[in-house]
């Protein structure tokens, strides 16, 4: 008996000892907070067009971020307009270290993004990394582009309109001269042309950018005349004038117009236009406007283009959305208050664009 009680405290001790040496070996595991990957960018500065838009235009790389332990980390590249501390940003979901993009793929992006053609913008890029409930989230560096977009505008039929309007000299020249277009080739022509100067409001339209083919003047009482001795088209004062000439019926017009933004998210909601100043450099409308949404729970709120504050000539977006207005296309709807950069683009005949951008 004392053999076997022997034999069983020196088993006992001997699992203790075991246990002992157990807990002394066992590996904690304890997640930290994280510290950020760093984020690059092959290029900063970014010029795209519709010539290099199968080209890659840039790729993203980032390192991943560490929480002290072997982690399934979940990986967002995030685009936000400069400023704006990337609210409503492009989120980007990764499968991989890096992210690239053709011409084409980013220049899509940054319409929907409410980016100006041909005009130079601000982005910051960053990656958000997350990894569960009740670990903190980590950002990587900022990397900042300087991204310039295209709209790839189509190259309707035309007519040229020289005049004595055309500066800098020379005036009267074809070559140089605004255009109006046929958006549908039905040899409907419209565009939008600026007169500054009292006794420079004469014009005539040509079917070709010189002098050498058919030329239009003034058949009087709004008709056109294709005579060698027709005299010139004129505007009544100088303003921004929607010209428009219909070779079916040889008639034409001219409406001057000041254009504004209209709805239940602009300030005057929609009673009556908040207006847009017009850029002589730029040719665009534009303006800071305070935008409203909705409140939650409510109908969403909305704007639109028109001239004149009436609605005989007005401007929307058609669904689904891309930036391209229309007449008497649909609401543009309005998801965030705040003050927006409005700017309205009537510069290409019959393709006409816009961007609305929170500041």
């Amino acid at each position: 008996m004392k053999t076997v009680l022997t034999k069983f405290l020196a088993f006992s001790s001997l699992a203790l000892l075991m246990l002992a040496s157990c807990k002394k070996d066992e590996t904690k595991v304890v997640a930290t907070n994280g510290t950020p990957g760093a984020l690059t960018a092959s290029a900063t500065t970014i010029v795209l067009s519709s010539a290099t838009s199968a080209d890659n235009a840039v790729s993203f790389s980032y390192t991943p971020s560490t929480y002290g332990f072997k982690a399934a980390v979940t990986y967002t590249l995030q685009i936000g307009i400069k400023g704006n501390n990337f609210a409503n940003s492009k989120d980007i979901g990764l499968t991989a270290s890096s992210k690239a993009y053709t011409g084409l793929d980013l220049n899509t992006m940054l319409l929907s993004m409410g980016l100006i053609p041909n005009n130079a913008s601000q982005l910051e890029t960053r990656i958000k990394s997350e990894l569960a409930t009740g670990v903190q989230t980590t950002y990587s560096n900022v990397v900042t582009l300087t991204v310039t977009p295209y709209f790839d505008i189509p190259v309707f039929p035309s007519l040229w309109v020289p005049g004595a309007y055309q500066t800098p000299a020379p005036n009267w020249n074809p070559p140089t001269a605004e255009r109006i277009s046929s958006a549908s080739g039905n040899k409907v022509y419209e565009g939008y042309v600026n007169y500054t100067d009292p006794a420079s409001l004469e014009f005539k339209y040509t079917s070709d950018p010189d002098w050498n083919h058919t030329n239009y003047g003034d058949g009087g009482g709004g008709a056109l005349s294709t005579s060698g001795g027709a005299g010139n088209l004129k505007v009544p004062s100088p303003g921004y004038y929607l010209l428009k000439a219909d070779l079916n019926g040889s008639t034409w017009s001219a409406t001057a117009t000041t254009w504004g933004i209209i709805g239940d998210a602009t300030p005057n909601g929609w009673g009556s236009s908040t207006p847009l100043t017009y850029n002589a450099t730029t040719k665009t409308w534009g303006g800071i406007v305070h935008l409203t949404a909705a409140a939650p729970g409510a109908a969403g709120t909305a704007c639109k283009f028109r001239a004149n504050d009436a609605w005989d000539i007005n401007l929307g977006d058609n669904k689904p959305a891309n930036g391209v207005l229309k007449y008497g296309g649909e609401n543009i709807p309005v998801t965030v208050t705040g003050d927006y950069k409005v700017t309205l683009d009537l510069s290409h005949p019959a393709y006409y664009f816009y961007s609305i951008i929170k500041q």
